[in-house]
C-alpha cells in the first residue's frame, strides 16, 4: 500500500509494468529486467528474506521505511490466505532461527511435518521483524523509518507527512485517499487458543520492535 501511494506520487518514476507490482520491483532490483536511473524509485522489498544482507551493499544511497504489523494480522494472512509453498520458504528463510523449545524438538525431530502451518507462521513473522534491528543498527536511524501499519491507517493524516518528510517529498493531502482501514479486521479473527500461540511466539519481538514505531 504504501510503497504504491509513494510512486505514484510526484517526484518519483514508475517502474511497474505488470500485474504484480511486487513482483515487478524484485525483478528490477535483481538486475533481471534494466532500467534507468534517471530519477527517484520505490520499491517493496518484502521478498528480501534471508537475503537482507544485500541491502548492506549500496551504501547509504536509499532510505528504508519498516512496515511494522501487529502479528494476528500477519499471520492470519500466513495461515488462511498464503500458499504452503510460500509459508514454508519465509519460515525457512527466517523462522528456523527462533524456534525454541519444545518447537525445535519437534522440528528437529519430524521437521516441517512436527510444526502446524500457525507454528510456522509465528516463528516466520518472528525471525522477519527481527531483520528491523540489524538494518537500523547498520544503516542508522536517520536512515530506517519504523511505521506501524495499524496506526497508519488509523491516524494517517499524522503519520503520512512524516513519511514524506523522511524521505524528502512534497506532500499531498489526497495521497491519504489510498489508504483504507478495511482490513484491520483480520487481528480478531483468530480464536482463542490461536491468540495464545501468537502471543507466545510473536509478542516479544513485536513488542520490541513496536518501540521503534515514529509517532
Amino acid at each position: 500500500m504504501l510503497a504504491r501511494i509513494v510512486t505514484a506520487s510526484e517526484g518519483m518514476v514508475q517502474y511497474s509494468w505488470g500485474r504484480d507490482d511486487e513482483l515487478d520491483a524484485a525483478l528490477v532490483l535483481s538486475g533481471y529486467v534494466p532500467h534507468s536511473n534517471d530519477g527517484r524509485f520505490c520499491f517493496q522489498t518484502t521478498y528480501m528474506n534471508e537475503c537482507v544482507n544485500e541491502y548492506f551493499e549500496h551504501g547509504n544511497r536509499f532510505k528504508v521505511i519498516w512496515m511494522l504489523r501487529n502479528p494476528s494480522s500477519v499471520v492470519y494472512s500466513m495461515v488462511f490466505n498464503w500458499s504452503r509453498f510460500a509459508l514454508n520458504e519465509l519460515f525457512r528463510a527466517c523462522g528456523e532461527s527462533f524456534l525454541v523449545s519444545p518447537y525445535k524438538e519437534r522440528y528437529d525431530r519430524f521437521g516441517l511435518f512436527g510444526l502446524n502451518r500457525l507454528q510456522r507462521g509465528c516463528l516466520a513473522y518472528s525471525g522477519k521483524v527481527s531483520q528491523v534491528f540489524t538494518l537500523r543498527e547498520k544503516l542508522g536511524a536517520d536512515n530506517v523509518l519504523v511505521l506501524d501499519y495499524d496506526e497508519l491507517v488509523l491516524n494517517k493524516s499524522q503519520l503520512l507527512p512524516k513519511v514524506y518528510e523522511f524521505i524528502g517529498l512534497d506532500y499531498k493531502s489526497e495521497y491519504e485517499d489510498a489508504i483504507r482501514s478495511s482490513s484491520l479486521k483480520k487481528a480478531q479473527k483468530f480464536s482463542s487458543r490461536q491468540r495464545k500461540v501468537v502471543e507466545e511466539l510473536c509478542m516479544p519481538v513485536y513488542e520490541e520492535a513496536h518501540k521503534l514505531v515514529c509517532r
